[in-house]
C-alpha cells in the first residue's frame, strides 16, 4: 500500500460545490469534528491564519489562504503485488482508498487566537466549517421591561447579557450552578414543547440574573415566536423584570433537534 500524493489546489475550487455546513461560535476548548476523508473541506476563520500543527505522519494534507484551510486526507494507492521468480511485481490494476484515513489533530494559530481540534475522517460529503467570534445577529435584541427605564439601566442590562454569553466573570455577583428542571412549556403556535432548565443564578446587589437553557427535545428544528411564552411560565409577572434576552446560538434563529438555546432574565433584586 502506498500513500498518493495529491495537489490541492486542483481540488480548492471544488470544495464548495456540494458541501456540508457547520458553524461553531466562540470555540474555547478542543473541538470533535467530523470531515470527509476523500473529499477536500473547508475550514474559514475570524482571522488571518498565521499557522497550523498536525502530525504529519498521518498523512493530513493542508493548504492554507489568508483566513481560510483547505483539508484533505491523504488516500493511498492499493496494489496487490505477487513474486515472480526472484522479483515482486504488481498485479492488475492499483486502486485508490480513502478507509485507511487516520484521526488527527489540528492546532491552528490566528492572529487573535488559538484553535484546536480533533478530526475525524468519515464517509461524508464535503464538510465546511466557519469559526465565530461575534454575537452579532445571534441575540434577539434584548427586551426591557415597558416601565420607562433609562438608557443607562439598558446599557447595564446588555453589558450583562453578553458578558454571560462570552463566559466572561461578573464582577460583584455571586454565582451558583443550579441545574434545575423548571419543567416543560407547550407553545401552541408550533404545537411543541420544551423544556426549560435553570442552568446559573448570579446574586448581585441590585440586579439577579438568572440564566435557563431551553432545550428543543423534538425530532424537528424549532423556532420561539414569542419569547414571553417561556418567560411568564417561569417567571412571576409581579416580579421587577429588567430584560429578559433568547439567544439562539446561530444566525437562523432556530433551535435544532436535541440543541439548546439560552434564556438571559434580569430581574431587580428584593430586598425585603
Amino acid at each position: 500500500m502506498k500513500k498518493l500524493n495529491i495537489i490541492l489546489s486542483v481540488l480548492v475550487s471544488l470544495s464548495s460545490l456540494s458541501a456540508k455546513n457547520i458553524v461553531i461560535d466562540n470555540l474555547n476548548s478542543t473541538k470533535h469534528i467530523n470531515l470527509s476523508r476523500s473529499d477536500t473541506n473547508r475550514l474559514v476563520f475570524p482571522s488571518q491564519i498565521k499557522k497550523q500543527i498536525s502530525s504529519q505522519e498521518k498523512d493530513l494534507l493542508v493548504t492554507v489562504t489568508g483566513n481560510e484551510m483547505f483539508v484533505k486526507f491523504a488516500p493511498y494507492r492499493e496494489e496487490e503485488q505477487v513474486k515472480v521468480g526472484a522479483k515482486t511485481v504488481t498485479k492488475g490494476t492499483s486502486n485508490i482508498v480513502y478507509n485507511k484515513a487516520m484521526v488527527n489533530e489540528l492546532f491552528v494559530v490566528t492572529e487573535d487566537k488559538t484553535y484546536s481540534f480533533i478530526l475525524h475522517p468519515k464517509k461524508q460529503e464535503s464538510t465546511i466549517v466557519t469559526i465565530t467570534e461575534s454575537f452579532k445577529n445571534k441575540i434577539k435584541d434584548i427586551k426591557l421591561d415597558l416601565k420607562g427605564d433609562t438608557s443607562f439601566v439598558k446599557h447595564i442590562a446588555n453589558d450583562l447579557t453578553l458578558n454571560i454569553l462570552n463566559n466572561s466573570p461578573l464582577r460583584g455577583y455571586e454565582t451558583k450552578d443550579i441545574n434545575k428542571e423548571v419543567g416543560s412549556v407547550y407553545i401552541p403556535e408550533i404545537r411543541a414543547n420544551m423544556d426549560v432548565t435553570l442552568f446559573r443564578t448570579y446574586n448581585g446587589y441590585k440586579y439577579t440574573i438568572n440564566e435557563y437553557n431551553i432545550k428543543n427535545s423534538n425530532d424537528f428544528i424549532l423556532s420561539i415566536p414569542d419569547t414571553k411564552k417561556i418567560l411568564y411560565s417561569i417567571v412571576n409577572r409581579k416580579e421587577l423584570l429588567v430584560s429578559y434576552t433568547l439567544y439562539y446560538g446561530n444566525r437562523i434563529y432556530k433551535i435544532l433537534p436535541n440543541d439548546e438555546a439560552k434564556l438571559i432574565v434580569i430581574k431587580y433584586t428584593n430586598k425585603g
